[in-house]
């Protein structure tokens, strides 16, 4: 692939970087996931109790997985990048390192926690959940800005079914933060369910780039 005006990096290298910052969240986060101590002969009583943790780690990895399925598919339509470009994808990843913190706080409030605290830990992983969803769609928006940039079979069908599916992410998260003030169980749920409505993968038109040879 080609540089950037001298000023941009290989597309590949972006991609790598980013792949490898995803690779280390989630294995983060399944260090909050703790090894119960002093269980006193009831280890499988203590292990089930732990379910915080469990269904925390679980929201959260897939959480990081369709980031970096999103993010490789606008990805793949690139054929070079430029300065912007790259910053962009640093704020991107941001909010993405930052997701282990409120995944932790979620787990140690989820069970034990007053509601109050319950909605807070909600409202800070939702908020989380939003400035993910907001950094990657601008990072969208200016690939989907600059053809330029794009690889040459690129067409702006393609680029138009990626668009739609896209734009709703932000609003989804923010009405699902809202939800979760009100409800604890209705945002994990909501959540959860998202994660895996967008582990679906982008639909393609004709014309869409195709995986890069080696």
């Amino acid at each position: 692939m080609t540089e950037s005006g001298g000023l941009g990096m290989r597309v590949g290298r972006m991609e790598a970087f980013s792949d490898g910052v995803f690779a280390i969240v989630i294995t983060l986060l399944i260090l909050d996931v703790k090894v119960p101590t002093s269980a006193g002969g009831h280890l499988g009583r203590a292990l089930a109790e732990q379910w915080p943790q469990y269904a925390a780690y679980l929201i959260s990895f897939f959480v990081v997985g369709i980031i970096w399925l999103n993010h490789h598919a606008v990805v793949q339509l690139l054929e070079r990048t430029d300065h912007t470009l790259q910053v962009l994808n640093l704020l991107l990843l941001l909010p993405v390192t930052v997701l282990p913190w409120p995944t932790a706080v979620l787990a140690e409030y989820l069970r034990d926690g007053t509601e109050h605290d319950q909605r807070v830990a909600v409202l800070l992983y939702g908020i989380t959940n939003i400035a993910m969803a907001v950094t990657f769609n601008v990072l969208w928006r200016y690939i989907y800005r600059h053809p330029e940039l794009h690889r040459p079979e690129v067409t702006r069908e393609a680029l138009a079914v990626r668009n739609r599916r896209f734009n709703l992410g932000p609003y989804i998260y923010v009405v699902t933060a809202v939800i979760g003030l009100f409800s604890t169980w209705a945002f994990l749920a909501i959540t959860f369910g998202l994660a895996l409505l967008y582990l679906l993968p982008t639909p393609d038109v004709r014309g869409a780039a195709p995986e890069p040879q080696p």
